[in-house]
Order: structure tokens, then C-alpha cells, then sequence
């Protein structure tokens, strides 16, 4: 056996040899192949399919409530009222300056509740994680740190275990430090990635009934043992129902308010999912067509062997041994295919794993390991097969006699092989061409979104004051007054402004409010709006348009009557008429109505994302409710970036301790948000581009074969008189009938594969008309261009020299 093996290896090989131009673009097309799909699969292994990092991770669920968070009373219920859960935990973005010795440094983290930790089943590296009672007043100053904090800025120091940390312009003891790959932050958004945790506070006045409108926190919970996901959605829905029979102002059906048990991974990768599968599809489809190609390409070989295979089997080879030798070159040039295909995407893989992890969350580095090599093994035994079990069927079909005589039929039954073969080819092309197209159209229509705001031009930084020298109101406003002006006489600025959000930026604030006169009725929805602080020239700075009333000024001081500015979706929304002059509230201090009254009307401003219609949006001045944490914004006369050194130098004229983090631009804002669809439109314009090339030269090598098999037959057809132009349309219907089977297979096939588009899609549907008839254009331009050269030769044929080879086929 063993020796039959060896020997059909060494006569595979020499065949191959022989056939050295074949060979090398078998491998090089399907090594390339392949070489994608194991990249694709890495990185779809390391974000959707290898396990999160902890202990049990399948019992980890996010709650989901909606469009909105999660208020700390309303957290509080969960743990008291849970029964399918072992721990319910919350966490809110955190922003630390940390000062002391060094340049100031930004860390980036979370707030917790003490039991984070232990509800994602993940211990300390180094020291421990918090205890059960360091949530509550006075026991919160402790922080647990990354790896790669404690690396970068401590050495790896091990005596950082008890140090104390300036963060914020406090101390805090430094329990724990996490293992490496630890970088648990908000999950998605534009704060993925977290260095540094500390627990927050249950103090009276966060947990008091009267914040329950104060949404601001993720919740997480672990499953108790034996607990399903449909049982925790079921316990959900029981503590939702005990929150609207107590509260049935507030959590009402209509209020959009749900709670939904998601499990984790989910919840991290989010909408990146449909994009990853349908590319991983799309690169898997390309890798079929790459083994069809070679598919035909080995049928043709078989085709000019027909004598040579004949001659074998008179010799005595079983028609075993014939197919047997064939899926053995096919074999061999998938051994070769593979080691290429694994070769090949390391660098790639090096370069995708400096994407951050808002673009590519992963638990795993992107890396060729155990799991990656053993899908490459599948993959390109799974090529060999295709490539060669045609080829080798067609070898075991072998007519000894026939094929002396003539080998016509043989010669048709491979070339129906070959025909289908091109046919699956021109389908998959189209239909990766579709999804690549409904996608450029999608971002296109994403583009030309208004977004609310002025994008050109525009520098934003953010920056986090510390509690210790800014709790009090007047302190945080003295700040942005003073910044402002500092910065508003630098060269280079055309105006300045501050925002407790940034549009697009990834954070939110959102609750309910009143409307003065009008209660609201138990069925209808509690008035519901995303909330902002903004300085007088924010408006003006982003280009936000004033559509009635006034901009915020002067007279807007701490001191005077409170007022407010909302957008025309709130106005639309919750006033008959223009809202100027009326007043509302969100809930003031103590729970007592702080009545606003609205003195303008804006723009819409598409702050979460481009392809979300607006949400109501009510802004109110920053010296009225200044914040601890907010972006500067900077309309410039030239390069956004110019005007950095200049805004660094206003901050730290004011508080040199203060340093500058998360700088960017609103336009580079924008073009991220788009990143996702863009870098699948992108892989399926790649994929598809390579999948049409392969079908126009399998097409066009299916013609030229054709040509040469009936070489005879159009010398006959031209001595009765037909002439060149005859044979050249017969050719070219030849190929336009391949072409026509294949592009109405390919519809099929695009429109079945759409509905993975659907979370990808904005502005057009899956089954747009325009969008699959321009791609069927493109193919039947390629596929003319493929067929017009093999029929140009056959109109070209002498007919006595293709009768005088017909006649030598019979001597």
C-alpha cells in the first residue's frame, strides 16, 4: 500500500514537472485563495468564535435596555430581584489623569461595582480584585490596573502593590494588577479598550429614587449554575413588570424601556458580526471559484492526455489507479497551495492586530494557531477534492477504444464539466459583485447624510476635571471661560466652544423629561431626550443651524433663569407648535422639577451614528450645568491639526496638570463611522474583482478548448460555405449562453445571500434593480471581452488546414 502511495507520488510530481506553467498557476491561485480565507477565519476566530478570556464565559450576559442605559436605582432592583443570576454588576466610562512623577498621562477605564470582576469570572494578575464592601462611601479610593499600564509607566514593578496613585487629583491604593490581555472597557463605541478600574460609590444621593432618570450605566450578570438564557429573559421580564406596576409613569410599553438578556460576546462584537460573516462567505466563495478554476484547468490538461491516459489503461492501469493518479496531483498542488495560504497572511495578520479594538474587538490576538491551522488543513483538503475529483471522474471514465478512434465524446463530456464548472464561477462573481456594489451605494448614501454638523475644519479634544480642585459649579465654569478665551485668541482659530458630548464620539447622556402643563398619561411614552451642556459658540463652531429663538449668550450666566435649547425632532416631536417660550425639566436637585425655559430650536445633529435617524435633543448652557468631563472644539482657518499646540497651550496656561486625550477631528469622526461598511465594501470589491477574473479566464479557456476540439468541425462548416462571421457568433453564443446560465444562477445566489446585508445596508435594499443591473453589465462585458479572442480565432480557421487535421486525426 505503502509502496503504491510513494509510486503514485513520484509519477504525480513528474507529471506536474512536466507541466510546470500549470502548475505554478494552480498554486499561486489557489494558495492566494486559500491565503484569504485563513486570514478572514483568524479574524473571525478571534472576535466570534474563540472564548472570552474568563471563567465560564458562556454564563456572562449583558442587559440590554434599548437606546438608553441603566439608571443606578434601576441596577440596584436587578440585583435585589434576580433569581436566574449570581451577580448582576454595572460599569461607567472613566477618564483618569494620572500626575505625579512624569509627563501627566490620560488612562482610560471603567468605574465599577465591587463585583465586576467576579461576575466576569477574571482574576488579578498580581494582588486581587475588590472586595464585596468597596462599593460603598469611603472604602472606594482603591484601583486594580492593567498590564501594559503597569509595564509602560511602573516597569513591572511588583512593589506597586499597595502604592498610591494620583488620579484625578486623589489617592488611591493600587490592589491589583490584571493579567495580560485584560483590557476589559465599555465593550464598543470609542472606549473600548480599559487600563485602569476602581469601584464607584453607592452613595445615598446616586442611589436615591429620584435618580432613577439618571441613565448612565452597562449592566452585566452572571447566570447561576444550571441557569439558560430563555430563564434569565423570563426573570427579566418578571422584574420589568414589578418596575412598571411601581412605577407606571416611567417604564411604561410605550416609554421604549426593555431589558434583554444578551450573551456577552454578542453584545461586544455587536453589528460587526453580519459584516464579519459575510465577508468570511464572500472569501470562502472566492476560494470555491479559485477550485473550480483549477478544476478546469486540469480537465483541459486531461483533455490533451485523452491518448497518453488511453495508453495506460492498455497497459493494464485500472481506471482506479487513473483517477487515483489525477486526485493525486490535485492533492499535491493543494499541499503546495496550503503552505502558501499559511504563509502569506502572517504579515497581514501582524498589521490587523494595530486595529483597535473599537473596529476589531477580539479575546484573542489575530494569529495563525491551533484552531487557524487545523481549519487551513480542512481547507485545502477540501480543494484538493474539488479540483480533482472532477478531473478524476472524468479519468475513470475512460473509453479506451473510443478515445483511439476519435475521443469525441469523451471530449463533450468534459467539456460539459468545464461548462458548469464556469457557470458556478460567473455566479459566484455576480454575486459578490452585487454585495459589493449594494455596499458602495449604502456608504454613499451614508455620505450624503446631513449629519447636523459642519465636519471640515474642525479639531476636538477631550479633557476630565479632577473632583478634588473642580466639585464645585463656579470651579468648572471659571475653567471653561478661562479656556476659551485663552484659545479663542490663537492664531489660526475662527471660534471655540465646549461640549459635555462629542457627536459621534461613542458616549451619551440621555433620560426623561417634563413638559410644564402637560402630564403624561400611563400608555403614552415618558418625553425621552439625550441631554447636553454647551457653551455659547457651540453652535456656531459646528455649524449646528439656529431655526427659531436664539443661540445661548451672555445673559444665560449660573445666576440667571434657567433655560434651554432643543432640537427640531424634540420640538416635532413633543410641541404642536413653534416650543419657544414653553418650559421643561429634567429632574433638578433633590428630585424637585427644574424648569427650563426653551429659548431656541437647532438643527438635527446625528450624534450616535450617521445611519440613526436623530433622537430629541435638548441642550442647556454649560455655565448652568458644567460638567467634569468635556470636549473643546475648534473651528480653524487651515489644517485642523495646526491648531493643537495652540489648544494644549491654552489648557495648560489655565491647569498645567490637565493634559489633552482622545484628539481627533469631527471629520475623521465621520469616516469612522462609516469604517465597519467600508472595510467590508472594500473585501467584497476585492473578492469579487478576483472572482470575475477567474470567470473570465475560465470562460475564455473554455472557448479556446472548444476551438481546438472543433477544429474539424468548423473546417467542415466553412468548405459548405459558412462563412467567418457565422463561426465567430457561433463561438459567441457559445459563450453567452455559459454566461446567461451563470448570471441568472449568480441573481439567485445574491439574492439569498442579501438578507446578511441587511444590518449593512442604508439607503438602498437588498434586491435594488440598478445595483444587480450594473453588475450584470460588468460581467457581460468581461465575458464578451473573455470570448471575443477564442472566436476571432475560429472565424480566422483555414478550413483546409482544419480538414487536413481532421483527416490526421483518423490515420
Amino acid at each position: 500500500m505503502l509502496d503504491t502511495i510513494a509510486q503514485d507520488l513520484k509519477q504525480a510530481a513528474r507529471g506536474l514537472r512536466r507541466a510546470s506553467g500549470l502548475a505554478t498557476v494552480a498554486v499561486l491561485t489557489l494558495g492566494l485563495a486559500l491565503a484569504a480565507s485563513v486570514t478572514t477565519f483568524s479574524v473571525l476566530n478571534a472576535t466570534l468564535l474563540e472564548a472570552l478570556p474568563y471563567r465560564e464565559p458562556e454564563r456572562v450576559v449583558y442587559l440590554d435596555h434599548g437606546r438608553s442605559s441603566c439608571s443606578m436605582p434601576t441596577f440596584l432592583d436587578y440585583r435585589r430581584g434576580a433569581r436566574t443570576f449570581e451577580s448582576v454588576s454595572a460599569t461607567t466610562p472613566w477618564n483618569a489623569n494620572l500626575t505625579g512623577a512624569g509627563e501627566p498621562e490620560r488612562l482610560r477605564g471603567l468605574l465599577v461595582s465591587a463585583d465586576f470582576f467576579r461576575t466576569l469570572g477574571a482574576s488579578a494578575g498580581l494582588g486581587r480584585t475588590f472586595t464585596g464592601d468597596e462599593d460603598q462611601p469611603g472604602r472606594e479610593r482603591v484601583v486594580v490596573i492593567g498590564h501594559g499600564l503597569w509595564q509602560r509607566r511602573f516597569g513591572g514593578d511588583s512593589r506597586i502593590l499597595g502604592a498610591t496613585l494620583p488620579l484625578n487629583g486623589e489617592a488611591y491604593e493600587v490592589v491589583g494588577v490584571m493579567p495580560p490581555g485584560f483590557s476589559w472597557g465599555r465593550g464598543w463605541g470609542k472606549e473600548t479598550q480599559g487600563e485602569i478600574w476602581a469601584p464607584f460609590a453607592l452613595t445615598p444621593e446616586r442611589v436615591a429614587e429620584n435618580r432613577r432618570g439618571d441613565e448612565f450605566l452597562d449592566v452585566y450578570a452572571r447566570l447561576r449554575p444550571g441557569a439558560t438564557l430563555a430563564q434569565a429573559q423570563a426573570d427579566l421580564e418578571a422584574m420589568l413588570g414589578g418596575l412598571r406596576r411601581r412605577f407606571p409613569d416611567r417604564y411604561t410599553p410605550a416609554s421604549g424601556f426593555r431589558l434583554t438578556a444578551l450573551p456577552v460576546q454578542e453584545a461586544i462584537v455587536g453589528e460587526l458580526r453580519p459584516g464579519l460573516v459575510l465577508v468570511f462567505a464572500a472569501v470562502t466563495s472566492l476560494l470555491l471559484v479559485a477550485a473550480s478554476n483549477v478544476a478546469g484547468l486540469l480537465l483541459a490538461r486531461a483533455a490533451g492526455r485523452r491518448r497518453d491516459t488511453s495508453l495506460r489503461a492498455a497497459l493494464g492501469a485500472s481506471r482506479s489507479r487513473l483517477a487515483r493518479l489525477t486526485l493525486t496531483e490535485a492533492g499535491l498542488l493543494a499541499a503546495a497551495a496550503g503552505a502558501l495560504g499559511l504563509l502569506a497572511p502572517r504579515a497581514t495578520l501582524t498589521a490587523l492586530e494595530q486595529v483597535d479594538r473599537a473596529t476589531l474587538p477580539r479575546s484573542a490576538p489575530f494569529a495563525i494557531d491551533a484552531t487557524v491551522v487545523a481549519f487551513a488543513v480542512a481547507a485545502a483538503v477540501l480543494v484538493a477534492l474539488l479540483t480533482g475529483l472532477v478531473p478524476a471522474w472524468h479519468a475513470s471514465r475512460t473509453d479506451l477504444m473510443r478515445v483511439l478512434r476519435a475521443g469525441g465524446c469523451t471530449a463533450v463530456r468534459e467539456s460539459r464539466a468545464r461548462r458548469a464548472l464556469v457557470v458556478a464561477q460567473t455566479a459566484v462573481a455576480l454575486a459578490l459583485l452585487a454585495w459589493a456594489g449594494l455596499l458602495v451605494r449604502s456608504v454613499a448614501a451614508l455620505q450624503a447624510v446631513p449629519s447636523g454638523f459642519v465636519a471640515s475644519n474642525v479639531l476636538a479634544a477631550q479633557v476630565q476635571l479632577p473632583r478634588s480642585r473642580y466639585e464645585a459649579p463656579p470651579a468648572r465654569a471659571a475653567f471653561v471661560d478661562a479656556v476659551l478665551a485663552q484659545a479663542g485668541r490663537r492664531p489660526g482659530v475662527r471660534s471655540v466652544a465646549a461640549v459635555s458630548e462629542l457627536p459621534l464620539g461613542g458616549s451619551s447622556n440621555s433620560g426623561t423629561f417634563e413638559i410644564e402643563g402637560r402630564p403624561v398619561p400611563a400608555a403614552e411614552r415618558q418625553p425621552h431626550a439625550e441631554l447636553w451642556s454647551a457653551t455659547p459658540a457651540y453652535f456656531a463652531t459646528l455649524g449646528i443651524p439656529l431655526r427659531h429663538g436664539r443661540a445661548f449668550d451672555g445673559r444665560d450666566g449660573a445666576s440667571a433663569p434657567p433655560v434651554a435649547i432643543v432640537n427640531a425632532t424634540l420640538a416635532r416631536r413633543y410641541f404642536a407648535g413653534d416650543p419657544v417660550g414653553r418650559r421643561l425639566s429634567f429632574q433638578g436637585p433633590r428630585g424637585q422639577p427644574l424648569w427650563r425655559e426653551i429659548v431656541g430650536v437647532v438643527g438635527d445633529v446625528r450624534d450616535r451614528r450617521l445611519h440613526r435617524d436623530p433622537e430629541p435633543q435638548l441642550y442647556v448652557p454649560m455655565a448652568q450645568r458644567p460638567v467634569a468631563g468635556m470636549a473643546l472644539v475648534v473651528s480653524t482657518t487651515g489644517e485642523p491639526w495646526d491648531a493643537l499646540p495652540a489648544l494644549r497651550a491654552s489648557v495648560g496656561a489655565v491647569d498645567a496638570d490637565l493634559p489633552l486625550y482622545g484628539v481627533t477631528t469631527l471629520e475623521r469622526l465621520a469616516i469612522d463611522d462609516t469604517r465597519g461598511r467600508r472595510a467590508a465594501r472594500t473585501a467584497l470589491t476585492a473578492f469579487g474583482s478576483a472572482a470575475l477574473l477567474l470567470a473570465a479566464l475560465g470562460l475564455y479557456g473554455l472557448l479556446a478548448q472548444g476551438v481546438r476540439e472543433r477544429t474539424a468541425e468548423i473546417g467542415v462548416r466553412m468548405a459548405v460555405g459558412a462563412r467567418p462571421a457565422d463561426v465567430l457568433k457561433l463561438f459567441l453564443a457559445d459563450g453567452g449562453r455559459v454566461v446567461g446560465q451563470g448570471l441568472v444562477a449568480g441573481m439567485a445566489l445574491a439574492l439569498a445571500g442579501s438578507r446578511l446585508l441587511r444590518g449593512l445596508l442604508f439607503g438602498v435594499v437588498p434586491a435594488d434593480p440598478a445595483t444587480y443591473g450594473a453588475v450584470a453589465a460588468v460581467l457581460a462585458l468581461a465575458a464578451l471581452a473573455a470570448c471575443a479572442l477564442p472566436a476571432w480565432r475560429a472565424g480566422r480557421a483555414d478550413p483546409l488546414r482544419a480538414l487536413r487535421t481532421e483527416q490526421g486525426s483518423w490515420d
